[in-house]
């Protein structure tokens, strides 16, 4: 039987045929195995997508040698055939292996004993064959046949899956789902896996579609295509498609448009996919049909509908005038008129919007609020943010404790799901949201459906921020629609008047250049550097020298460096590596390196909530010891193991994306913009990024790509009915 990780071996690569003496590591989630091998030339290691794997297999390996840091010399498969063993040898090892249950090595011995080189033929023959060995009766026998085939039939299975292009652990997922049904389901229709089999996209459904030979204009087609560009436009923010719009694209494709319509009819009574008119006409445009997967309707509808059931439960004041006034005469910083309508509107409204820039107050309005609160009696408010970062700024700067949005809904990562809902409501009288601007309409729809009806609810963001990474612009419509009280504190307080970050900030959002301004409330430095290359050197300098030595703050902890985009001589990737062989250079020691390339002293980022570990996406902490590929991370004073599968979970930090730091701080914030840059320059990306900063920002810049930066407003537009049912 043969397998394949990939479509075959290519030109160049080395081929190493052996027995698997024993599985020195595997990753069930991945696929990814490092075993001992036997060969003509003497035992090896090799490593690749291998799995499923057991000892005793025969295995023949197509790829190239390579010197692992921690484990040395060793063979990196990257196309592997698996065949049965052929010696009396090889075969005890194999059959008692584990491959097949009910067969342990003392049977293996006494099977391959009786029959040698012919065993496996013997177990193929079945029940007959087996009594022949001495002691083995009719149950016995039949047991060993049936486990026996069974055991074969998934090799079978599995083998034909890798041949059309899974990886070893996809196609064991694959197998687990639908067992020996998977070979002709996904022949059937193989973009059926996407979204059910981790990391099968389409263009992977589409290469095994050509080699299957499934025509271009199929219904399987027209389903995988639709649910994929839903897919995709969710992942770019996108709520829902204007019909046109996917029309357009499904027509490009080939497909027909009876084709497209019965698999729009399918994809709807499965409940898949879901047709709406909207509520009205959307402003600008003449669509009449909106696409939607169905899960993103049903939170969209979902949020307008229970905002409106909360907003229905009246509107009586929840202090007295007197509580009020002594809650102002004892504020440290008399509220201005805005800050001051803001609490009013908290206090009466039953869902309220409070917003506003930098230094306009945000804080300092919540805490009166709270403070208010408390005076008139109001036990239980619960704080909370969208992430962990958010959430631990929240409880610094109130005095109060706060959670994260997943925690306060009672999130359970084994079902995947919240324990809190419209059946069982969380326990508040008043509930505060801050950073709303990251949160998506999934978690919005999640928080508001918990919420029970007699619950006030105050939303706390920053508008003109990105929004957020999930779909939806959840802060934005809500302010957008005027039907949710909201009030947007614009004036600059004057313990934030002298800052220059806050001056610029503002500046930025009028459209106009920042300029480098010092002041008692932070600094702000703009650079320009036109050659890429000078720009990184630039940043090098800034980061390593510069700061460090005038400021006295640790590049290591205390400086977030920033950029748009991943690619690209002023990309994350390589501001990383040049920073990362800066701030932590290779000291020859190869057992600090993990699998993954992470070193000790490595800084990195948590990139997925992990209630397990209670770290949280954009956590950040240092790698302090590796072990066994893995690492050892301190965060926040605790010590973290990560296994080799864990690792995707962490992402070197010396320099994040915009959108990683949404919801952080450091005390000095380095934005680099190139015109490598240029499709991802935007306006609130750049006031986004410099509002992360707390005493210092510096923008090293080329005059073109700032200038694109600021003057481009487009706040690329989501498409969302949310703003229109509300």
């Amino acid at each position: 039987m043969t397998s394949h990780s990939d479509s075959g071996p290519k030109k160049g690569h080395e081929a190493l045929e052996g027995l698997v003496d024993s599985v020195i590591f595997a990753a069930e989630d991945t696929g990814f195995a490092v075993v001992a091998l036997s060969t003509g030339d003497g035992p090896v290691t090799a490593a690749g997508d291998l799995q499923p794997i057991h000892e005793g297999a025969h295995l023949r390996l197509h790829g190239k040698w390579q010197n692992h840091p921690r484990f040395g010399k060793q063979f990196r498969a990257e196309w592997s055939e698996h065949s049965s063993p052929t010696t009396k040898a090889g075969l005890e090892r194999y059959l008692g292996s584990g491959a097949f249950f009910g067969i342990g090595p003392e049977m293996a011995r006494r099977l391959v004993a009786h029959f040698g080189e012919r065993t496996l033929e013997a177990l193929e023959k079945g029940v007959a064959e087996l009594r022949k060995v001495n002691g083995v009766g009719p149950k016995r026998a039949e047991a060993l046949a049936e486990n026996f085939q069974e055991g074969r039939d998934q090799h079978r299975v599995l083998a034909e899956l890798r041949g059309l292009g899974l990886s070893g652990s996809q196609a064991k997922k694959a197998y687990d789902q639908w067992s020996a049904g998977a070979v002709e389901r996904i022949r059937k229709d193989p973009w059926g896996l996407i979204g059910i089999i981790e990391r099968v996209g389409f263009q992977t459904a589409e290469s095994m579609a050509t080699q299957i030979g499934l025509p271009k204009d199929c219904p399987e087609r027209a389903r995988g295509v639709i649910l994929h560009f839903l897919r995709e436009a969710a992942r770019e923010g996108h709520v829902c498609l204007p019909q046109d719009q996917i029309w357009n694209q499904l027509e490009s494709l080939g497909l027909a448009t009876e084709t497209v319509a019965g698999a729009v009819a399918e994809l709807k009574s499965q409940g898949r996919l879901v047709l709406d008119d909207g509520p009205s006409p959307p402003p600008d445009s003449g669509n009449e049909k909106w696409w939607y997967l169905s899960g993103l309707w049903q939170d969209e509808v979902g949020l307008a509908e229970n905002l409106h059931r909360l907003q229905g439960s009246g509107r009586a004041l929840l202090a007295t005038t007197a509580q009020v006034e002594s809650a102002l005469h004892r504020a440290a910083y008399p509220p201005d008129p805005s800050q001051l309508r803001a609490v009013k509107m908290a206090l009466q409204e039953p869902v309220s919007v409070l917003t506003g820039g930098p230094g306009t107050g945000k804080t300092t309005t919540l805490r009166l609020l709270l403070e208010i609160l408390d005076v008139a009696g109001c036990s239980t408010v619960r704080l909370a943010s969208p992430t962990g970062r958010a959430a631990k700024r929240l409880q610094e700067a109130t005095g109060r404790d706060a959670s994260t949005l997943h925690r306060l809904l009672g999130f359970d990562p084994h079902e995947g799901g919240f324990r809190h809902d419209e059946d069982e409501p969380i326990e508040a009288e008043f509930v505060v949201v801050d950073e709303v601007s990251m949160m998506d309409i999934n978690l919005a729809h999640s928080l508001v459906r918990a919420l029970p009806t007699n619950c006030r609810l105050l939303l706390v963001g920053d508008a003109d921020q990105l929004p957020s990474v999930g779909p939806g612009s959840v802060l934005r419509d809500l302010v957008a629609s005027n039907a949710i009280p909201a009030t947007r504190l614009e004036l600059v307080h004057r313990q934030a008047a002298g800052s220059g970050i806050t001056t610029a900030a503002h500046d930025i959002l009028e459209g106009n250049a920042p300029e480098t301004m010092t002041g008692t409330g932070g600094d702000f430095f703009t650079t320009y550097r036109e050659d890429p290359e000078e720009a990184a050197a630039m940043v090098e300098r800034v980061v390593c020298e510069r700061i460090p030595e005038k400021y006295g703050l640790d590049p290591r902890r205390d400086i977030l460096v920033l950029s748009p985009m991943y690619k690209g001589p002023l990309g994350v990737d390589a501001l990383n590596e040049r920073l990362g062989a800066r701030l932590n250079p290779t000291q020859g020691d190869e057992d600090s390196i993990a699998a993954n390339g992470l070193r000790v002293g490595d800084k990195v980022m948590v990139v997925r909530n992990d209630y397990d570990r209670e770290v949280f996406n954009g956590d950040t902490g240092r790698v302090v010891q590796t072990r066994d590929g893995g690492v050892v991370v301190e965060m926040e004073g605790k010590l973290l193991e990560y296994e080799v599968e864990d690792l995707p979970n962490l992402i070197r930090s010396w320099c994040v994306t915009v959108h990683r730091s949404q919801g952080s701080e450091a005390p000095a914030v380095v934005v680099v913009l190139g015109n490598s840059h240029w499709i991802m320059l935007r306006r609130n990306l750049l006031y986004t990024g410099i509002t992360r900063g707390k005493k210092l920002v510096t923008v090293i810049a080329s005059r073109q790509a700032l200038r694109r930066a600021i003057g481009n407003d487009d706040e690329n537009s989501r498409f969302c009915l949310l703003q229109n049912r509300l």
